[in-house]
């Protein structure tokens, strides 16, 4: 773990740009002199795959910022049975019920590597207050989270499973070497609760989607996309 330094993270110097308060959308409309009011640290941290970044029901005393990687948000019923939902992807923020309840409503986990920020509630609240560039960014992060979630949410878990797959793909690919797409694959138990199926489930859907040229080189972390066109067709066969 580092702290931030609020200031270096201003100032328009070679570090500017790898800055992690400066890159972060959150921060992203701020300016110097609203820079100048944050008085904590800000802690700059590193996760490996299987962390927990924090729990369901402890103090809801940061919010985050994620710069790298996958988290997943695990919400558990009262029964005992768990369900993803949500994904965090690189530039979300989470953990925003810290702003309005003193506990956090769901775990967060890392379902990969990542590098996240971790913001405390006061700096938040006070520049919420004196600021109106990050109360309207706080506002504007909190809708598109809720957007997000409901549809991701509904994307994944409507139709058969090798559509909710190949939605799921399309969602995350990102280009990579030679031309071909990556996306990412996380624990066959962690895509179960995704898509609130059995990790069987998915296995036989990864094989038959393999079959058929949609996807290829599946392995524990990632399978490669030939073509994002006809995965896209595939995905709206169902539709």
């Amino acid at each position: 773990m580092k702290t931030i330094e609020i200031k270096s993270a201003w100032q328009g110097n070679s570090d500017c740009l790898s800055c992690s308060i400066r890159s972060s959308a959150l921060f992203a409309e701020l300016n110097e002199e609203d820079f100048s009011k944050i008085h904590e640290p800000i802690d700059d941290l590193r996760f490996e795959a299987g962390s927990q970044i924090y729990g369901q029901g402890e103090s809801a005393n940061h919010l985050f910022t994620l710069r790298e990687g996958y988290i997943k948000l695990l919400h558990v019923n009262s029964d005992g049975s768990g369900r993803i939902v949500r994904l965090v992807v690189p530039g979300d923020l989470f953990g925003m019920e810290a702003l309005l309840e003193e506990r956090y409503a769901h775990s967060a986990a890392a379902l990969s590597n990542v590098h996240l920020c971790r913001i405390p509630k006061p700096i938040i609240q006070g520049l919420g207050e004196e600021s109106p560039r990050l109360h309207r960014q706080i506002v504007k992060k909190w809708g598109e989270a809720l957007s997000q979630s409901e549809s991701w949410f509904s994307e994944i878990n409507t139709g058969r499973i090798e559509l909710r797959l190949a939605r799921f793909f399309l969602r995350l690919a990102k280009e990579g070497d030679g031309g071909l797409a990556i996306a990412p694959l996380f624990k066959r138990e962690d895509m179960g609760l995704m898509m609130d199926v059995k990790f069987e489930t998915i296995s036989r859907a990864l094989a038959s989607m393999a079959d058929l040229g949609l996807i290829s080189n599946v392995s524990r972390l990632s399978v490669q996309i030939p073509s994002i066109e006809k995965l896209r067709q595939f995905s709206l066969a169902g539709m």
